[in-house]
């Protein structure tokens, strides 16, 4: 399949992931089709325009829906006929979910359950962005694999993915021809055009630039992190593979403790490091993506380091603004917890 035959359609396209997977597939003449209620209130004009850029040579649609409103996604799916379904439209991380759990779960489970029905139905090969934050608090330090067990989630945002993952392997039993992958991806961060600020790395440089100080709790806790432009080309590795060997794989590329992301940044900008209690989702984890760099032939690659300077650049060119919007269109948490955070 060329690439300008083929169609994407992303639930969630103007989102933090979303957005850049767009833009990349649109350089490589992939057609691209966006579906996006816009519940973190983007400048929709401004964000399509920065993931177009110059393109003359593919077709990129926004659709404005919620996927609680199956009639339109269902209408919108069945005109543009993608190769592709990615579903991102969900509620992400564990601030933004436990806010209002009713609310994540009707849209994290519910509408999520009836878009990966629809997508049975309409036969489009699917990938489900789960998270890595689903093997929580680990005790032990250890690479965990897809099969390792899974403690019981304390979070909304963790408890409507696992709801989800068991979700789709009912259905690849009752529907074997279904094509579908689960990811389980480390934190992402870097530059995105529709950027959010408050994911650990991105946050601990914003607090480095802005306070002259990162401020963390649980210091050896360990988190695994990829550049966004990593698990980007990871989707184009899975679309590039006629077969998808497993139904669940971890992809990441990073596992550091919090104060070695702290000690990371605080070489490239002078800083001081804080210790204080109470403070972020009480996470400890590291991945194993062997499976997936395997089975796929993917590898990252953008290095720490050179993720840390690219955000930096991008902080310093942009501050003025987020802090003047009251960081508007680029946060996930609400402001009083970002500001707590910080």
């Amino acid at each position: 399949m060329k690439n300008s035959e083929v169609k994407i359609f992303i639930t969630g396209g103007l989102g933090y992931i979303g957005t850049a997977l767009a833009k990349e597939a649109l350089k490589r003449g992939f057609d691209v089709y966006l579906y996006d209620s816009l519940v973190y209130k983007q400048n929709s004009k401004k964000v399509l325009r920065e993931i177009n850029g110059k393109n003359k040579n593919a077709e990129l649609k926004f659709i404005k829906g919620d996927t609680r409103n199956i009639p339109l996604l269902r209408k919108s799916l069945e005109k543009w006929k993608p190769d592709f379904l990615f579903h991102f439209a969900e509620l992400v991380g564990v601030y933004a979910c436990d806010y209002n759990p009713k609310h994540t779960r009707a849209i994290n489970f519910s509408a999520s359950k009836n878009v990966l029905n629809l997508a049975t139905k309409l036969n489009i090969p699917t990938i489900y962005n789960s998270t890595s934050s689903v093997y929580g608090n680990q005790k032990k330090a250890k690479l965990l694999k897809e099969n390792d067990e899974i403690p019981a989630p304390t979070d909304n945002y963790c408890k409507n993915k696992l709801l989800m993952e068991n979700h789709i392997e009912k259905l690849r039993k009752k529907y074997p021809n279904f094509k579908v992958i689960v990811l389980r991806p480390a934190t992402v961060w870097g530059i995105g055009p529709r950027m959010r600020i408050e994911l650990l790395p991105n946050h601990f440089t914003y607090s480095a630039i802005a306070k002259g100080r990162i401020r963390i709790s649980e210091p050896q806790a360990y988190r695994a992190e990829m550049d966004i432009d990593d698990i980007v080309e990871s989707y184009f590795a899975i679309m590039g593979k006629k077969s998808w060997k497993k139904p669940v794989y971890n992809v990441g590329s990073d596992n550091l403790k919090k104060i070695e992301v702290a000690e990371k940044i605080k070489s490239f900008i002078p800083c001081e490091i804080e210790t204080i209690g109470n403070i972020g989702d009480m996470r400890n984890l590291q991945i194993d993506s062997t499976n997936f760099r395997n089975d796929f032939d993917w590898k990252p690659k953008n290095t720490f380091e050179g993720t840390i300077q690219k955000v930096a650049a991008w902080i310093k060119k942009n501050k003025k603004e987020m802090e003047s919007t009251k960081f508007k269109g680029i946060l996930n948490s609400p402001l009083h917890i970002w500001q707590k955070m910080i």
